[in-house]
């Protein structure tokens, strides 16, 4: 069932959703993604019962999508339930499924296809394909001529379940028969002298074509009548009451447009507080649609707000690629959206068609803005941090070097994407090797890798393949530290061109930034960025970054032979620690080895309390033999816990479980042991 699941998720995402208010998918979404994560499950477990539990509450969910229609079909079938099976197939072809030769050719159903009305639904699949399903509102392309807003609607919008956002579709029309040159003295942006002159030479394609999407209630807007042909998207009365229209983006335009948005806003109180672009990349699923906008055109500008001041430090746990984060908060934004848009109008019109059918508008402009920051002195200085923060400033920012690169740009120039895809990572075990709910891996998307380096291992080590767009996979890639301590970070190519690596970064935890000039700045951070770059034609590709975030409320210290020695969990130094990524620990643990290096275990002390012992496993010593080594021990569970303290996030806490252990020894100078659970 594997196969076709994916295959009919992609067929039915799109077409169906206008039966019911699809303003309100975003809110069936997350209970819709657990279901196909536990459907999946169950498919791989062959829990046939399990699966058809599954698919019920699906349909209960989305009565009107034909996905959790047809697999409820292919779980019936399974079970010998043939004719609810052919009952559910049916109503999945009524409501839009109606690839016929996938049906014929599903062996989850071919319990099915010794009866008579099989292929006769096959039939009907094959006749009705192309046509609209009974009872759904169509959803129509809507006209809109180039610089009047573009609304989103429900005749206009689709939800699109698989890839968990809104899909609206526009057709951008000229608003007369004049040419571009006709409106060169409207222009009113960043670099008027150099875009009204190309405008009037037909060499420069204006903003004709290209949309803008505010997305905090017009709270920071960019005047879109200063860039002629700049289309704003408004959203209509139901999107608005539904509160769509506001925060992070949640939408695709079927339409060869780049859309250039922002959103001034953060979460200013409470526990959670964070920016925007910091809420994305401290959750996998943004982090995945942030990845989608990016190689969708679409270029994303947010303030900092706090996350990035020297009062809090660095407090991003991730430099991505995917949007633009500026340097302070509310109206911060204004400077690069502005340039944004004189870059976009700078194009010549052959070059800005290839970089919109490659879908390349998001990667050209961070590779733009980044290579002509006032702070990149030589071309030299691309390939270092300087020309890659986390965080821009605007103070660096030159409008006119951007237009004056884009305009220069020809159309077999336009720089290549990077994707990464992670070869080789072990991952440390919860409980032995880090005590946190979360995983070390953070989220793996093609053009940003995250880690939040858990482990109490000195050395994080990784494989990673890179490769181009287009398949310009002869190209040689480069691999390069834009953020912490290169004499801690050795990054060992694989083959001749340097598409695969091993990447090695030794602890480095809070360490406070350097300019240029390696002068030390008030800015602390916990972060290492190691970027990767591939040049084409004069330009290098915009980066593809992997980041490794250090914890900033743990104090560790290691032995000389690179052993971990204690780490202390207090945050003796009381430093902000994300409570998304990481929950408060009242403890310090001490680690034991024996005479040869290996791990015995550690002890832990808490602020009250005798210290309590631990194997090398995460057990709990209960018992020790003549020599004090441990002979029975517990398995513990760690688990959040309120603290009493209102309004504060969970701490974490541990108990003894009833899963016990027994350890032997093999003679006595073995201080270690093996240890067999108790059954």
């Amino acid at each position: 069932m594997n196969r076709i699941l994916l295959m009919v998720m992609l067929t039915s995402a799109l077409g169906v959703q206008a039966m019911t208010n699809v303003f309100e998918m975003p809110f069936i979404q997350t209970k819709h993604w657990q279901l196909q994560q536990r459907f999946v499950q169950a498919v791989r477990a062959g829990k046939t019962d399990e699966m058809e539990i599954i698919c019920r509450e699906g349909v209960a969910l989305l009565p009107l999508d034909p996905t959790w229609q047809y697999n409820l079909a292919c779980a019936l079938a399974y079970r010998a339930k043939k004719e609810d099976a052919l009952v559910a197939l049916e109503r999945a072809i009524d409501l839009g499924f109606r690839d016929a030769a996938a049906i014929a050719a599903d062996g989850d159903l071919k319990q099915l296809a010794e009866l008579n009305r099989f292929p006769e639904l096959v039939e009907k699949a094959k006749r009705l394909k192309g046509q609209p399903v009974d009872g759904a509102q169509p959803v129509k392309i809507m006209s809109v001529v180039m610089g009047h807003p573009a609304e989103v609607n429900a005749g206009n919008t689709l939800w699109d379940l698989e890839a968990g956002c809104f899909r609206t579709l526009l057709r951008l029309i000229s608003p007369d028969m004049r040419k571009t040159s006709a409106y060169a003295e409207a222009y009113r942006g960043p670099a008027a002298e150099q875009i009204r002159k190309w405008m009037k030479e037909e060499t420069a394609s204006g903003n004709f074509g290209d949309l803008y999407v505010n997305r905090d209630g017009g709270h920071s807007p960019l005047a879109v009548t200063n860039f002629p042909g700049l289309t704003p998207v408004v959203y209509g009365d139901e999107a608005r009451r539904q509160r769509v229209h506001i925060s992070l983006p949640n939408g695709l335009f079927e339409t060869p447009a780049p859309a250039l948005g922002n959103s001034s806003m953060s979460m200013v109180s409470g526990p959670y507080w964070r920016s925007l672009p910091r809420t994305v990349v401290t959750d996998p699923f943004q982090a995945i649609a942030a990845f989608r906008y990016y190689v969708s055109n679409q270029c994303w500008v947010f303030p900092e707000h706090k996350d990035h001041d020297p009062g809090t430090g660095d407090l991003f746990p991730v430099n991505a690629p995917y949007y633009v984060i500026s340097q302070g908060s509310s109206g911060s934004d204004q400077p690069f959206l502005k340039a944004f848009a004189a870059t976009m109008a700078a194009f010549m019109p052959a070059t800005k068609r290839v970089i919109v059918s490659q879908k390349l508008m998001g990667p050209t402009l961070q590779m733009i803005l980044r290579a002509t920051q006032k702070t990149v002195k030589s071309p030299s200085d691309y390939l270092s941090g300087t020309a890659h923060p986390v965080v821009f400033d605007a103070a660096n920012l030159d409008a006119v070097a951007m237009v004056e690169l884009a305009h220069a740009m020809k159309p077999d120039e336009v720089p290549s994407l990077v994707a990464l895809r992670t070869v080789k990572d072990v991952q440390p075990e919860m409980g032995v090797d880090f005590f946190d709910l979360r995983p070390e891996g953070l989220f793996d998307t093609p053009c940003c890798i995250a880690r939040v380096v858990r482990g109490v291992a000195r050395e994080r080590r990784m494989t990673v393949e890179a490769a181009a767009s287009k398949g310009q996979n002869d190209l040689s890639f480069q691999w390069i530290v834009l953020q912490g301590d290169p004499k801690k970070v050795a990054i060992k190519p694989v083959n001749i061109t340097s598409s695969r690596v091993e990447i090695t970064v030794t602890y480095q935890g809070v360490f406070r930034l350097q300019n240029a000039q390696g002068e030390p700045q008030p800015m602390t951070s916990s972060r290492v960025d190691i970027g990767c770059f591939v040049k084409k034609g004069p330009y290098f590709s915009a980066p593809s970054i992997i980041s490794f975030f250090y914890l900033p409320n743990e104090e560790r210290v290691y032995r000389d032979d690179g052993q971990i020695l204690s780490v202390d969990y207090t945050n003796a130094a009381h430093r902000y620690a994300d409570p998304v990524l990481t929950m408060q620990k009242g403890w310090k643990d001490l680690y034991e080895y024996d005479a040869s290096g290996r791990m015995r275990g550690w002890y832990r002390t808490r602020s009250a309390g005798q210290p309590e012992r631990f194997t090398y496993r995460g057990h709990k010593v209960l018992g020790t033999d003549k020599v004090n080594r441990p002979v029975k021990a517990c398995a513990m569970q760690y688990m959040p816990r309120q603290t009493g303290v209102e309004g504060a996030p969970p701490a974490l806490t541990y108990v003894d479980t009833p899963q016990l252990f027994t350890y032997t020894y093999a003679n006595d100078a073995d201080l270690v042991g093996t240890a067999a659970a108790v059954k």
